[in-house]
């Protein structure tokens, strides 16, 4: 009985001598956070569902770019969604009802309560869904329906207009 005693105190002992960190505390669960994989600019794939946004047409990147100005800008588009859906507390979707030519529901999609497709289109990374695809590979003077603001694109922001 004594020796039981005895190895039970030294098992005590050694315990109280572990000094070992606590295990880390999770963030938020799983069932919380959707997990969000960004596709291109435009389609996500958020608990294993492919949306596209409804109310943005960002560059397509490689191979289905129709230039290199298109692939350039779909990769700077694509890290930007990639960069918000990775400090996102919450991602939401409200899908409209209809499918894109893939079989992906369109959907409006906001990250934290910012309208995605508003943010590209502001910053100049997506244009306006029209009729056929916009072309990322045309003379920006052009203006085209539903491109973004040639200012979206500059680091200055249009001031008056000269007097002459």
């Amino acid at each position: 009985m004594h020796r039981i005693v005895v190895a039970a105190l030294v098992v005590l002992a050694l315990q109280a001598c572990d000094k070992r960190p606590a295990p880390p505390v999770a963030e938020a669960p799983s069932a919380v956070r959707p997990k969000v994989t960004t596709l291109n600019a435009d389609v996500l794939v958020i608990d294993g569902k492919h949306y596209r946004l409804a109310n943005a047409y960002a560059p397509q990147p490689m191979p289905d770019a129709r230039c290199w100005a298109e692939a350039a800008a779909a990769k700077q588009a694509t890290r930007v969604v990639s960069a918000m859906v990775g400090r996102a507390a919450n991602v939401e979707t409200t899908p409209t009802g209809k499918k894109d030519e893939y079989d992906r529901d369109l959907a409006t999609i906001r990250i934290d309560g910012a309208d995605l497709g508003e943010i590209l289109f502001k910053d100049g990374l997506a244009a306006r869904p029209t009729t056929g695809h916009f072309d990322w590979c045309g003379p920006v003077s052009r203006g085209d329906t539903g491109a973004p603001d040639v200012f979206s694109m500059m680091e200055v922001t249009p001031g008056p207009a000269p007097a002459h």
